[in-house]
């Protein structure tokens, strides 16, 4: 017989773990981190100092993308908050899965 501490055990190993590991984010949240405390507007050149030593974020749990890479590749030189430099990144990230997918 199953104790009730031996079933809760048993339930965690049947659950797979889903979202980020703790002190993780992905997406919007990874960020949000990277650039938290930036003021707002902000130009790329500020954005890309503000960046330093989080160059690389989790997109989605198995997608690292280079967010120093995206911002430079960027047609907007400046962003008026939060909302609008996540929408470009997102705009970016789908473009370049369309790319690698050979669709335009």
């Amino acid at each position: 017989m199953a104790t009730k501490s031996n079933k809760g055990e048993q339930a965690e190993q049947k659950t797979e773990h889903r979202g980020p590991d703790k002190g993780e984010a992905y997406g919007v949240a990874a960020v949000t981190q990277a650039l938290a405390g930036l003021d707002f507007p902000a130009n790329k050149k500020e954005i890309l100092k503000k960046i330093k030593g989080h160059e690389e974020i989790n997109w989605a749990k198995e997608k690292t993308i280079n967010l120093r890479s995206l911002i430079e590749q960027m047609d907007s030189e400046e962003f008026d908050g939060m909302p609008s430099i996540i929408e470009a990144i997102s705009q970016e990230v789908r473009e370049g899965e369309k790319s690698a997918h050979g669709k335009k």
